[in-house]
């Protein structure tokens, strides 16, 4: 099954998952909104450079996307982070874990991949 993936850098797809963490913080908007079904691939290795990858990612979560806000200053310092201006803030819902992890190459931006139709999903 083809499904549409975002790679994050470890341990955030983990802190989505016990519920620390309900916005990802990005430079871009999501292709629209809502979002539905988006595999959360956690990856070791920042990915900065187009056609950059990780072949060691890891799809750990399917959440969807409701809203997108702007991402403020007192949101970055209640989460104990440096603010950046113009950073958005996507609204992470319905997060369902996968379990256990399926091994895939984290790339940049959303990007397909090719997991199993019968995904192992706990709650």
């Amino acid at each position: 099954m083809i499904v549409k993936a975002l790679s994050i850098v470890s341990p955030s797809v983990q802190r989505i998952i016990s519920g620390e963490k309900i916005v990802e913080i990005r430079r871009w908007l999501p292709p629209e909104i809502p979002f539905l079904d988006l595999v959360l691939v956690e990856n070791e290795i920042y990915l900065t450079e187009e056609g950059q990858e990780d072949p060691n990612g890891l799809a750990r979560a399917i959440v969807d996307i409701t809203d997108v806000h702007e991402w403020t200053r007192e949101e970055a310092e209640s989460q104990g982070v440096d603010w950046i201006p113009d950073y958005v803030c996507w609204e992470l819902s319905n997060v369902r874990h996968i379990v256990p992890p399926i091994p895939c190459a984290a790339r940049r931006k959303i990007y397909k991949i090719d997991i199993n139709a019968s995904l192992p999903i706990g709650r």
